[in-house]
């Protein structure tokens, strides 16, 4: 008996061995495969968002960090360590906006969010440590028909017609809720800020400045006209407006009949959009040319016609979601009762 045990037992430790192996061997080709996908630029996007978690959190660790030591560095360190973090703050954005490309909409609202947060705590941090000097603002007289609302920094938020603004300064700007209203932003008011505009109905607004990100959502028959944004564009739930802006990179969903006066250094994306047009950004106001250079965009370099559908994968035939505005029906006068 104990001759056909040891025999059993051989047996056994022989077929596990073996299976041992042939998994170590599909763990290699697993492997293997995995690698020839990323050599060739064929990563799956599950694959793509999991390394870009992997690479975004220690950026975001360290400069969580950052803004804790900023609390208690010396006086004469300090302005060294606030500038170090503008630094690593605009390459985390830019990596954020290249990673765009593959990121579904979720994460990228998600990492947004992160940044925004960033942003907020490093301005809460440099207040605190290297405070501005306070200005004061004089109120101006209005005038016949036309709604003021002030807002606590810095400056004010023209609306014409009924109801009010919403309207958040920290490190963000937003309007929400407006409908038949006129709406003027500063260059003050929008300068490397991030800009949402959220549930607007008949409603223009003019965003005369550089914002650091555009966000629009829930919209019908409006106007937007924005200065050169200097990363991303998000437009999301948008129906028979027109829109105007130049900008690093464009995502556009759930979008219909929307005519877009674009100008983008990188391919715009659409997503479960259609009757969407196209023409090259033809809007102009006071300071236009400074606000290309501090956004840091390359006028000569334009994709507005190169579209990406994500919901139209033959590569033979044009997307029927989005078309090329006919010359004769591009707007040449932007004025509010245009």
């Amino acid at each position: 008996m104990a001759e056909e045990d040891q025999a059993i037992t051989a047996r056994k430790e022989k077929v596990e061995h073996k299976l041992q192996q042939r998994n170590q061997t599909r763990e290699c080709q697993v492997e293997a495969a995995r690698s020839a996908r990323s050599t060739a630029g064929q990563e799956s996007t599950e694959d793509m968002v999991v390394q870009f978690y992997k690479e975004m959190e220690p950026l975001v660790e360290e400069l969580e960090k950052m803004v804790t030591q900023a609390s208690i560095l010396p006086t004469e360190e300090v302005t060294s360590h606030l500038d170090q973090m503008v630094v690593k703050l605009q390459k985390l954005q830019e990596f954020v906006t290249e990673s765009g490309m593959f990121l579904p909409t979720y994460d990228i609202k998600k990492t947004q969010q992160t940044l925004s947060s960033l942003n907020t705590q490093f301005q809460a941090v440099q207040e605190k440590v290297k405070p501005k000097k306070k200005f004061g603002f004089k109120s101006r007289k209005q005038k016949t028909g036309l709604t003021t609302a002030t807002v606590p920094d810095p400056g004010t938020v023209s609306v014409v017609g009924n109801g009010a603004a919403g309207y958040s300064s920290s490190n963000s700007c937003s309007l929400s809720n407006l409908t038949g209203q006129v709406v003027v932003l500063t260059r003050e008011q929008v300068m490397a800020r991030d800009v949402s505009l959220e549930h607007l109905t008949d409603c223009r607004v003019e965003i005369h400045g550089p914002p650091s990100t555009l966000h629009m959502s829930t919209m019908t028959n409006c106007t937007i006209l924005s200065g050169p944004v200097s990363t991303s564009v998000m437009v999301d739930g948008c129906t028979s407006s027109t829109l105007s802006f130049s900008c690093q990179q464009l995502r556009i969903h759930r979008t219909t009949n929307t005519d877009i006066y674009l100008h983008t250094t990188a391919r715009a994306i659409i997503e479960d959009s259609q009757g969407v047009r196209v023409a090259p950004y033809c809007w102009t106001y006071t300071g236009l040319e400074g606000d290309y250079v501090t956004a840091g965009l390359d006028r000569e370099v334009n994709h507005w016609d190169d579209i990406g559908d994500f919901n139209w994968l033959a590569l033979d035939k044009h997307s029927p979601n989005w078309s090329v505005l006919p010359a004769g029906e591009r707007r040449e006068e932007w004025a509010a009762d245009n």
